[in-house]
């Protein structure tokens, strides 16, 4: 029986996922913020992230979208509200502290007695367990320490 050869067509499938990324320095740009803020206030950017050679600004407008930029961080500024630097007093602090931990130990799921005889046994069951290896382990050793040295 003979078998059709199939024409593999390249596409998102056969393509490796590198070859699908895109140039990590494209992003990689300190302009990039800027170029964001150009697209937000309605300048025309071609795919790669450049604007269009038809489409630039000229010279006053880029001034203008500057402008109106730097307004905007100052509008965002003044709109934040504005933070005292100001530390409470140590008394106040060390309240908080306390209500804070009080609150905590609040939600804190305590065990009861079966779940902390349980744990319990499981520690000294483990350490009965690793007393008895390391003490094999050292005899062992001691009698291959001594072979070797005599």
């Amino acid at each position: 029986m003979e078998q059709a050869e199939q024409e593999v067509v390249p596409g998102p499938t056969s393509a490796r996922p590198h070859e699908l990324a895109p140039d990590p320095l494209q992003h990689a740009a300190p302009d990039v913020e800027l170029a964001d803020e150009h697209v937000a206030f309605g300048s025309r950017v071609v795919a790669d992230g450049h604007p269009a050679a038809a489409d630039e600004l000229s010279t006053r407008d880029e001034e203008l979208l500057e402008e109106e930029i730097q307004d905007q961080r100052e509008r965002r500024a003044a709109a934040a509200p504005a933070v005292s630097h100001e530390r409470p007093s140590l008394f106040a602090r060390l309240i908080g502290f306390l209500e804070g931990s009080w609150r905590e130990l609040q939600r804190v799921q305590w065990p009861d007695r079966r779940q902390v005889a349980q744990a319990t046994g499981v520690v000294i069951g483990f350490v009965i367990v690793a007393g008895v290896f390391l003490g094999l382990a050292d005899l062992a050793f001691s009698h291959l320490v001594n072979f070797v040295l005599k």
